[in-house]
C-alpha cells in the first residue's frame, strides 16, 4: 500500500469528518473500515424494500455542528437531505393515554395544560431558563476540555452569571434526571416525558449529572423538531465519503487493522489482518475506544503503565437491543391516532420503571419491562418503506451484556444468541399493550442483541451503543481517561476520536472536527 499522510481506523462519522477536513488541507488520507458497510454506529441496511437505520437515527446534533454549517451545501449536493418531524417525541402510558411535544411551542403548552396547568407553566419557565443559560454553557460542548478557549468561556460565564448564578446552574446540571424533573414538575406523566432522554445514554433516573441530557434534548428537540436523514442515515455517511474521495482521499471497507505500528514511541502506520502494511507520515487516527487500543491494536509495552491502567479501567454502560419491524400498516396507538405521527415515542412507562430497569441490567438481570424508544421514520420519510407500509425502529434500553437471571423467570439464562428472539417477544408484548395491532401488521422483524452490536462494531462493547459510560468520572475532561481528553495518546502521532472521546455519544461530529483542525 502507498504511503499517506494520515490513516483513519474506522469509518464512524467522526473519523470521516477528520479525514474530510484533513483531505481539504491537502493531506493524503486513507480510511480503513473493518465492516463491509461504512458508518460505524451510523449506518443503514435494506430489507424487503425497507430501509432501516441499524443503530443511530437522530441527526439533530449533527445539524447543529460546526462541520455541517461549513459544508451544508456540499453535503446536500452529495445526496444528504435532512427531514424534520414537527411531532418530535411523546410518551405513552398503561391507561391508554399519552402526552406529546410539538415543534409548535403553543401546541406543546396546550398539550401540557390539558394534563397539568402548573406543569405547563413550569415548562415555560424551563424554556426561559434554557434561553438564559444554554447559550453560555453549550459552546463548551464544541471545545476541547481543558483548553484556553474553554477557560475563556468559563470566564465569560462567571462575568455574566456571577458566582451565585454559576452555583445555581451547576446545581441544576449536577442533578440526577429524577431530581431535575422533581424540581420542575409535579405530574408523573410529565416527568416521564423528560427523563427518558437521559436513558439514551447511561443516565438512569438516579445518576448524578444525568440532568444535562434531558434538559438539552427535551427543549432542543421540541424547538428544532426531530431530524432524520432522508433515505436513511447511510446517505449522510455516503455524502461524507464522496467529499473525502473528491479531495483525493480513499475509503476502504472490509479492511481490518490488526496492529498499529510504533517506532521509537511514534505511530508510523498500520498492519492489516491481510498482512498488508500502510505507512502514515503525520497521523494515525483511531475512531476507537481505549480498551480496543490496548487489547487489539497496540502492544501495552509501548505505552506508559499509568495509561494502560486507566484504559483497562475504562467502563462501558449497559447494553442495547435494536429491533427493526416491517409493517403492512401504521401502528395504531391506544393513546390516539395522533401518536402515529410522532418521530419518537418513549415507553417506560414511568420514572420508577426506568430506575428498576437500570438496576436490573447492572445486576445481570433481564429486565421485566425495559425502556422502548419507538422510532417511526416513515411518517416523515416515506422513501424508507414501500407505499402504504411502515418501518419501525426500536431501541431497547437497558440490558446486561452477560445474563445471569431473568426477572420474570421465563427465559433461561444463556448466550444472547440463544435468548434474543425470546426477549424480542417480550418487547413486542410490551409494545402491543400500547399499539395492539403490531402483530397483525408485522411482516418481518430484525433483532440485534447487545452481542450482535459488539460483533458488528467492536467499539460497542457489551452492546453499549455509546461506546462507554458517560458518568462524571468518565466525562468532560476525564473522557476517555484523565490526562488524555484532547484526542491525543501517549504515542506520538496517534490520536483518538469518536464517542469514547469528549463530548461523547451522539451524532455531534465534534471530536473529528476539533482534531482535524488542530492537526492541520
Amino acid at each position: 500500500m502507498d504511503n499517506v499522510d494520515a490513516i483513519v481506523i474506522g469509518s464512524g462519522h467522526n473519523g470521516l469528518i477528520s479525514a474530510f477536513l484533513l483531505a481539504e488541507k491537502g493531506w493524503r488520507v486513507l480510511v480503513l473500515e473493518k465492516a463491509d458497510i461504512p458508518g460505524g454506529a451510523s449506518k443503514s441496511t435494506a430489507s424487503n424494500g425497507f430501509t432501516h437505520d441499524l443503530y443511530a437515527m437522530n441527526i439533530g446534533l449533527f445539524l447543529g455542528s460546526d462541520f455541517y454549517k461549513e459544508y451544508k451545501e456540499e453535503l446536500s449536493e452529495n445526496g444528504f437531505e435532512p427531514v424534520v418531524s414537527d411531532h418530535p417525541y411523546a410518551s405513552v402510558f398503561p391507561d391508554g393515554t399519552g402526552i406529546g411535544v410539538h415543534q409548535d411551542r403553543d401546541r406543546t403548552y396546550e398539550a401540557l395544560s390539558a394534563l397539568s396547568q402548573e406543569d405547563a407553566d413550569s415548562w415555560s419557565r424551563l424554556n426561559d431558563y434554557f434561553d438564559q443559560t444554554a447559550p453560555h454553557f453549550m459552546p463548551l460542548m464544541k471545545m476541547e476540555l481543558p483548553s484556553f478557549e474553554a477557560g475563556k468561556q468559563f470566564w465569560k460565564m462567571y462575568r455574566h452569571f456571577k458566582i451565585s448564578g454559576l452555583l445555581q446552574l451547576g446545581s441544576q446540571l449536577l442533578q440526577s434526571p429524577r431530581e431535575f424533573v422533581d424540581q420542575w414538575f409535579k405530574d408523573k406523566k410529565v416527568k416521564s416525558l423528560i427523563v427518558p432522554w437521559g436513558f439514551h445514554l447511561d443516565f438512569a433516573p438516579d445518576v448524578s449529572n444525568g440532568a444535562v441530557f434531558p434538559f438539552l434534548e427535551s427543549v432542543l428537540n421540541q424547538r428544532n423538531g426531530m431530524a432524520f436523514s432522508k433515505g436513511g442515515i447511510q446517505q449522510l455517511i455516503n455524502s461524507l465519503i464522496k467529499g473525502i474521495e473528491k479531495r483525493g482521499g480513499v475509503v476502504r471497507t472490509g479492511t481490518e487493522v490488526d496492529e498499529i505500528l510504533v517506532e521509537q514511541g511514534k505511530a508510523v502506520g498500520v498492519k492489516l489482518t491481510s498482512g498488508e502494511i500502510a505507512y502514515a507520515k503525520k497521523a494515525v487516527i483511531g475512531n476507537i475506544t481505549p480498551t480496543q487500543l490496548i487489547s487489539r491494536l497496540l502492544d501495552p509495552e509501548t505505552l506508559h503503565a499509568s495509561y494502560v491502567e486507566k484504559a483497562e479501567n475504562y467502563q462501558y454502560g449497559p447494553g442495547t437491543m435494536m429491533i427493526h419491524l416491517e409493517l403492512n400498516a401504521p401502528l395504531e396507538w391506544t393513546a390516539g391516532k395522533e401518536y402515529s405521527e410522532y418521530a419518537y415515542i418513549h415507553i417506560g412507562p414511568y420514572v420508577g420503571d426506568l430506575s428498576r430497569t437500570y438496576t436490573q441490567s447492572l445486576n445481570g438481570t433481564l429486565p421485566d419491562s425495559p425502556l422502548l424508544v419507538v422510532g417511526q421514520p416513515t411518517v416523515i420519510d416515506p422513501s424508507r418503506s414501500p407505499e402504504g407500509k411502515n418501518t419501525i425502529w426500536i431501541q431497547v434500553r437497558a440490558l446486561p451484556a452477560e445474563v445471569e437471571r431473568d426477572s420474570l423467570n421465563e427465559i433461561e439464562p444463556g448466550s444472547w444468541r440463544e435468548m434474543k428472539e425470546a426477549y424480542a417477544e417480550r418487547v413486542l408484548d410490551k409494545l402491543a399493550h400500547y399499539a395492539p395491532n403490531v402483530r397483525d401488521v408485522l411482516s418481518h422483524k430484525i433483532v440485534l442483541s447487545p452481542k450482535d452490536l459488539e460483533a458488528d462494531n467492536p467499539n460497542l462493547v457489551g452492546g453499549d451503543s455509546v461506546s462507554g459510560s458517560h458518568h462524571l468520572h468518565q466525562n468532560y475532561a476525564f473522557r476517555p481517561v484523565a490526562g488524555y481528553s484532547k484526542y491525543h495518546t501517549p504515542i506520538k502521532n496517534l490520536y483518538m476520536v469518536g464517542a469514547a472521546t469528549w463530548p461523547g455519544g451522539g451524532l455531534n461530529g465534534t471530536s473529528g472536527y476539533l482534531l482535524a483542525n488542530k492537526l492541520s
